[in-house]
């Protein structure tokens, strides 16, 4: 299915730059100007749909992730063999985790920059497994 949505995907604006061409003939410009909000709109559509669908294979692959909240301690196993152990749960998207090393206790800028850079984002597809610590 998420491959229908990816074909649908490319192939939408070429169609609708035909229609918007045709008619432009019978309308003018508005045919173009329709055709692109039409574009925007079902382009947008189209994307949430992947990302649901991502969301959900995620979900499916590791049931920890719909537990896990911000601050909990987390081990993450790459397919690599890499363990990334004892990091702290920042934040989570359709198919991506935000994970950090040590929290930021204080609210001063240098400790936010310094707990910033010790953040990165990890691919879920990357991901063996995913284990909560605390």
């Amino acid at each position: 299915m998420k491959l229908v949505y990816w074909v649908l995907k490319i192939g939408l604006l070429p169609v609708l730059m035909f229609l918007g061409t045709y008619f432009m003939k019978l309308a003018g410009w508005w045919a173009i100007i329709i055709s692109v909000i039409v574009f925007i709109v079902a382009n947008g559509l189209i994307d949430r749909k992947i990302n649901q669908f991502n969301h959900q294979y995620f979900i499916n692959k590791f049931p920890v992730l719909e537990g896990l909240k911000y601050g909990q301690i987390i081990t993450v196993e790459l397919n690599n063999g890499k363990v990334l152990a004892n990091r702290i749960f920042a934040s989570g998207l359709s198919s991506e985790i935000l994970i950090g090393v040590e929290p930021v206790k204080d609210n001063e800028l240098e400790e936010f920059l310094k707990g910033i850079k010790k953040t990165r984002w990890v691919k879920l597809k990357k991901v063996k497994m995913i284990k909560i610590i605390k």
